[in-house]
């Protein structure tokens, strides 16, 4: 039986991040992943500002393009914030996961493709791992002191079958990666473009994202309050963005080079478990994603940050502050989390065409892209938006006092 002092289950930004963290710490670190390849799930569109290639040295080779401007297309009409400087990144999600990987083995630790989780069990002090190897069909056992749950929506490590899990908000999402001829690509080049309003979007919002020359990102999403049937919804999804292909891209001729779709499932407060039965989780699984944009990678990276650092203080000194951890995430995310939230639920669910329209109209009117930026991505907000969401603001802040958490 294989030994390690951590093995992390899912090989995405989070749980590679973690065990990369972890690697560099001394940590011997077994990292799984259940497709034999990365490019098999290249699913995000990994669309972020520049701080997060700093603050974790992600380098130049796995920036797919950069950003200046911001767009809004709405069922009337179209809003840009435009800026001579970049101001962003859209990363290539394969080779980002590949990064986190590779780091994870030059620090001494070990990757595992083409294996996937199934079953756990406690023994003593330590944790026992099933994992099948999808290639040959066989299964192998694994002992551990942690098991870190990055599996993203369905938090298979960290909740057996059938185990009550926090009341969800679901999300799901259908996008397309295509080739385009030269002079469609060159339009939608150096900018996000977001679609907002019932033209484009369902209880969500759609997008365009640029990758390498001549390569977009489109896709939409759309937000339930109840579990939903995945095949209808994915359909509903998937029209949308062939409509935006075909009716505001204008392509004459275009490649599919991938089409992939997949589900989220957000805790609303952040009430998801951060730590049980020697399971520690990351990313998704403790619902590390803005609720408005769906915006996630930065966010789920900080959760491997900050999980390693007491997954280390507890292998070095036995002493369990997982508590600690999420108090933390909380203390950082909760206000900001459930502003977002609020301000999802009126956009996508409850604002009519002509609301959403005048809305972004006043916000193009009175805010540069540096103030958009700092709201839809950093949680910032200058003096006007502060006015703009002072009732915001001081509702959400009442029902936080009155929740126990």
């Amino acid at each position: 039986m294989q030994e390690f002092d951590v093995v992390v289950i899912g090989a995405g930004p989070a749980g590679g991040q973690t065990a990369r963290s972890l690697a560099k710490k001394g940590v011997k670190v077994l990292l799984v992943e259940k497709y034999k390849d990365f490019s098999l799930n290249n699913f995000s569109s990994a669309g972020m500002t520049l701080e997060p290639l700093k603050e974790f040295n992600i380098p130049e080779s796995v920036v797919a393009a950069y950003w200046n401007d911001i767009v809004i297309q709405c069922t009337k009409k179209s809003y840009a914030w435009s800026s001579n400087s970049k101001k962003g990144v859209v990363l290539d999600f394969k080779k980002l996961r590949e990064f986190l990987a590779q780091e994870t083995k030059k620090y001494g630790s070990k990757v595992m493709m083409g294996c996937k989780y199934e079953s756990k069990s406690i023994l003593n002090n330590h944790v026992l791992v099933t994992i099948l190897d999808t290639i040959s069909s066989k299964r192998i056992e694994i002992k551990a002191k942690l098991l870190v749950d990055a599996t993203g929506p369905l938090r298979k490590v960290m909740y057996d079958k059938d185990e009550l899990q926090p009341e969800m908000v679901l999300g799901s999402g259908t996008e397309y990666e295509i080739e385009v001829e030269q002079e469609v690509y060159d339009k939608f080049k150096n900018k996000l473009l977001f679609f907002l309003g019932h033209k484009w979007a369902i209880k969500g919002y759609s997008w365009i994202f640029p990758m390498q020359n001549r390569i977009l990102k489109v896709g939409a999403g759309k937000t339930h309050i109840q579990s939903v049937d995945q095949e209808n919804t994915n359909k509903t999804t998937r029209i949308i963005t062939e409509k935006i292909i075909s009716e505001y891209i204008k392509t004459k001729e275009y490649k599919i080079i991938d089409k992939h779709g997949g589900i989220l499932r957000y805790s609303i407060g952040l009430k998801d478990k951060f730590y049980h039965n020697k399971v520690v989780g990351v990313g998704d699984a403790v619902s590390a994603i803005n609720p408005r944009g769906g915006e996630g990678i930065r966010y789920a990276m900080q959760t491997g940050e900050l999980a390693s650092k007491y997954i280390e203080e507890y292998l070095k000194t036995g002493v369990n502050n997982f508590d600690k951890y999420r108090k933390n995430w909380r203390n950082k995310k909760l206000i900001k989390w459930k502003l977002s939230e609020y301000s999802a639920r009126r956009m996508y669910s409850r604002y009519t065409d002509n609301q959403v329209e005048n809305r972004v109209n006043f916000l193009n009117k009175n805010f540069t892209i540096n103030d958009i930026i700092d709201s839809l991505f950093n949680f910032k907000y200058n003096k006007p938006f502060t006015r703009l969401f002072q009732y915001t603001f001081l509702k959400v802040q009442f029902l936080f006092k009155k929740q126990k958490f």
